[in-house]
């Protein structure tokens, strides 16, 4: 029992002694504060040293926790040893003497910490520019450049607080001086990427800057996915993770349009419209006028631009600040009768968007080569927006077979002899043109020639069709299905089938006709006769 006293007593000792130093400590740091004199201080500078002095404060508290249990421990091991304190009681003081130097070592990194955070708030990094353009090759470009305006005066307003502490003025020696501070300025890792809604839309999808000295200013080139009028800046260094929403600036560096078109090359039937959509654009300062023209277009063939929204014809477009986008449609009329040597054959002819001195060297040379197609060199020759464009006439095959009457009738056993016409109403010549017949149930047919080798468009070729029935057909109607198919190019073309009705009546004897009919007029003499005599008596 005296041995549990003594350990007691022991203990309330240790805790006089403790709070006393640290009263003590206290009112030592209140004097000298009261000593030093007054300085107005900024707002940020303020709240440095509030963060700084709470985590001294909690360092400190720390540091006193830890020396009591410490003293708490070396006590219960000596007590310990004197077999006073069991050695359950000896393991709890050792627990709470590791927790509370643990808590000690985690409040002065706290602390490290808070003086770190001083130079990450004082780092910052300014969008200086963010302007598009487009390259040679037409891609649309977005050059970011990027400067590190971290604030210095913040810097060493922090670091100077940092390095106030008596007991931290070894640790932080050298820091405070100018090229240190602006060494510590120095952000490191920037990743940079280009970002929309939700999605990257710049290409490489990120880049990095190895180190932005402070003042120092970088530029980053990014090929844009999409067109748009705005973007996101989207930074990664140190802790933060930042989108800066801007609106992007235009660069003209363009001398030239861009154009390009989403069908290049069509196929399109005779007596058909061919549209093709072109997209224009160009990145302006000043308002520029550009005109349109077509050349290589055959002389048969008309074509027109037309503004998409509102359907009018165009022969120039406009260019502002504003308005760096121009809709087009390009449309050409092929018209039903072509000449043959243009159907399924390639037409290429290009759409142009030019100055007026460039409009006017090309239709010179559009007088030079009238009625002939441009030599692509003198083209080259003409440094202005232009697509290359292309169109395949496709003509179409059409057989109709032609007969004047459709009815016949004969006699039993007579033979049915008819003429027909095959046409080819068509823009394709026909080959290999077999007229078929599908006689009756009982019936011979034949048709003469019986294969066409060649018929050329708006040509015709007649044929003969036989048709005898057997002997085993009777009086009444039939009817045959003639036919007929011929082949141009890959595509097999068949004509409208017409049907040929015959009917057979059945054949009348002429002299039994004649004895009915001179009976019957001897029949009506005699009864008209007889009636005579008898009125008269």
């Amino acid at each position: 029992m005296m041995g549990k006293h003594t350990y007691l007593v022991l203990i309330l000792i240790f805790h006089v002694t403790v709070v006393g130093d640290s009263a003590f400590a206290q009112q030592d740091a209140d004097d000298a504060a009261a000593s030093e004199p007054t300085q107005t201080k900024t707002r940020t500078e303020m709240l440095n040293e509030l963060s700084l002095r709470t985590a001294q404060v909690a360092l400190e508290n720390a540091k006193e926790t830890y020396d009591r249990y410490r003293r708490e421990y070396e006590n219960a091991q000596e007590l310990f040893t004197q077999s006073i304190m069991s050695k359950k009681e000896l393991d709890e003081a050792l627990s709470a003497y590791t927790q509370a130097e643990q808590q000690c070592k985690q409040a002065e990194i706290q602390l490290q910490q808070t003086k770190l955070s001083f130079l990450a708030n004082a780092t910052h990094i300014t969008i200086m520019e963010a302007k598009k353009s487009y390259d040679s090759e037409g891609r649309r470009m977005l050059d970011v450049v990027l400067k590190n305006t971290s604030n210095l005066a913040q810097a060493e307003s922090a670091l100077g607080l940092a390095g106030s502490e008596p007991e931290l003025e070894s640790e932080w020696e050298g820091w405070q001086s100018p090229e240190q501070i602006r060494a510590l300025l120095d952000i490191e890792n920037i990743i940079v990427s280009i970002v929309g809604d939700s999605s990257s839309i710049g290409k490489p999808y990120e880049q990095i800057i190895p180190i932005l000295p402070y003042g120092k200013e970088e530029k980053l080139t990014f090929v844009l996915l999409t067109d748009v009028q705005e973007a996101g800046v989207k930074l990664k260094y140190l802790d933060q993770n930042v989108i800066e929403r801007i609106f992007l600036e235009k660069e003209s560096l363009q001398e030239i349009p861009t154009v390009v078109a989403s069908q290049f090359s069509q196929e399109g039937q005779l007596g058909t419209d061919i549209r093709y959509d072109l997209d224009l654009e160009m990145l302006v300062t000043t308002d520029s006028n550009f005109s349109l023209l077509v050349t290589n277009m055959p002389a048969q063939m008309n074509c027109s631009f037309v503004d998409l929204s509102s359907g009018a014809r165009l022969t120039s477009v406009r260019f502002t600040e504003n308005v760096s986008k121009q809709n087009l449609t390009l449309r050409v009329s092929i018209p039903q009768k072509l000449d043959v040597e243009m159907i399924d054959k390639t037409i290429g002819f290009q759409a142009w968007v030019l100055t007026a001195k460039q409009a006017e060297a090309l239709n010179n040379l559009k007088q030079q080569y009238a009625g002939q197609a441009i030599p692509a060199s003198d083209l080259n020759e003409i440094n202005a927006a232009r697509v290359d464009l292309a169109l395949i006439p496709k003509g179409t095959g059409r057989l109709e077979i032609l007969i004047n009457n459709l009815y016949e009738e004969i006699k039993p056993q007579q033979e049915v002899n008819i003429k027909a016409d095959l046409h080819n109403d068509g823009t394709l010549t026909l080959f290999g043109i077999i007229p078929e017949i599908s006689p009756p149930l009982g019936w011979a047919a034949e048709i003469s020639p019986n294969t066409i080798e060649k018929l050329s468009p708006g040509d015709k070729e007649s044929i003969r069709i036989y048709l005898k029935p057997g002997s085993e057909v009777g009086v009444g109607e039939y009817e045959a299905q003639i036919e007929a198919r011929g082949q141009s190019g890959s595509e097999m073309v068949d004509a409208l089938e017409k049907r040929l009705k015959i009917r057979i009546s059945a054949e009348t004897r002429i002299a039994a006709t004649l004895i009915l009919v001179l009976a019957l007029v001897g029949l009506i003499t005699g009864i008209v006769f007889m009636g005579v005599r008898l009125s008269r008596r």
